[in-house]
């Protein structure tokens, strides 16, 4: 009976040994679980961050490469621009050049009778000393245009 008695008395000793067990497996899946879930929960909130850092990153990409386009188009207009500004330099130059040829060949050609009548008395012009007076009306002669807004004489004594 010592037997028996020992024998059941183990038994009993590992059903208990065998369910305290059991208990302990049971609350450590729960905690491997929660863990889990834990886990999950910050890995999807990685993953999310993750993808709008990725939607940052390419949006700044994106904002980088239409910048270096823009940058690309302007530097264009402003070659182009400055093409325009020396040609018009250019034109500038050869029209002052033009000009005053011009002029000295109509000074020249005032001299033989041929040109503009000067006023009595007054020096003809020439290249070195045009007095302002003769150069205002040159420039209106070319504007076609009187340097003095005069009315001829028609007897009636107005001025």
């Amino acid at each position: 009976m010592r037997e028996l008695d020992a024998e059941r008395t183990a038994r009993q000793q590992s059903e208990r040994t065998a369910e305290a067990l059991r208990g302990e497996l049971v609350a450590a899946r729960s905690e491997a679980r929660d863990a889990a879930v834990a886990q999950a929960e910050v890995r999807a909130r990685l993953e999310a961050q993750a993808a709008a850092l990725a939607d940052r990153l390419a949006a700044a990409e994106q904002s980088q490469r239409k910048a270096a386009n823009d940058l690309d188009a302007v530097q264009a207009e402003l070659g182009a621009a400055q093409r325009r500004a020396e040609r018009a330099e250019a034109e500038a130059a050869l029209a002052r050049q033009l000009l005053a040829k011009l002029r000295g060949a109509h000074l020249g050609r005032g001299e033989g009778g041929g040109g503009r009548r000067r006023k009595a008395g007054g020096p003809a012009p020439n290249d070195e000393a045009v007095p302002s007076e003769t150069r205002d009306e040159q420039q209106d002669d070319k504007q076609g245009a009187p340097a003095a807004a005069s009315k001829p004489d028609d007897g009636s004594g107005q001025q």
